[in-house]
């Protein structure tokens, strides 16, 4: 039996806030003697990429405060409303890494939105991100899923989103046909997810304004 190799990978994100600075420490485990194949693969996959928004919105050049708040290992969801299939998290985006994702994937749909993102304005957006992870299903004829679930706090109300989006879905930007490494489908399947929860987020926020 070949001796299995635990290799521990540290990786630390030093995120500065208006008044605070937070340490955060991820740690990745990968055991290659491992006799099942992991889900995401072992093999290297195209960089994250951010998908411009489907729609077309204008909100005028409106100020927003956004704060976004991880509430994930909190909750610990298994499984989010709008799907039956089970959350493993042990996708790249589990930790920290998928918060960041977040942040720089609302500063890229806000803008061309008309959306102007000021940490002094008077309107502030909350944003509560509750799971984020990417299933590959299947084997042989594999399904991929996006899942993403928030919620937002805006004018004292709160608001709720969650997406399962599939590669077989017309907003994905990757066919079912696609022939990709697990890494990359996992990759563009959640940034898919994460882009239809956001552009419904904007799409409230027009309708609102």
């Amino acid at each position: 039996m070949k001796k299995v190799l635990l290799v521990l990978l540290l990786v630390f994100f030093v995120a500065a806030a208006e008044a605070q600075h937070i340490v955060i420490i991820v740690t990745f485990a990968w055991m290659p003697g491992m006799t099942n194949l992991p889900e995401h693969g072992f093999l290297p996959g195209k960089k994250f990429k951010f998908y411009p928004a489907v729609g077309k919105y204008d909100l005028g050049g409106k100020r927003l405060r956004v704060e976004l708040h991880d509430e994930r290992d909190s909750l610990k969801l298994k499984q989010v409303d709008c799907s039956p299939v089970e959350m493993t998290n042990t996708s790249e985006f589990e930790g920290p890494y998928g918060t960041h994702v977040v942040e720089n994937y609302i500063d890229s749909l806000f803008a061309p939105a008309g959306i102007v993102l000021d940490t002094a304005a008077t309107d502030v957006l909350k944003v509560n991100l509750e799971a984020l992870d990417a299933r590959l299903i299947g084997f042989g004829n594999i399904t991929a899923h996006g899942l993403c679930k928030m919620s937002i706090v805006w004018n004292g109300n709160t608001h709720n989103y969650c997406v399962d989006i599939t590669d077989k879905d017309p907003h994905s930007p990757i066919s079912s046909h696609a022939f990709v490494t697990r890494k990359t489908g996992t990759r563009v399947i959640a940034s898919a997810a994460i882009r239809e929860v956001l552009e419904k987020i904007i799409t409230d926020l027009e309708f609102d304004k």
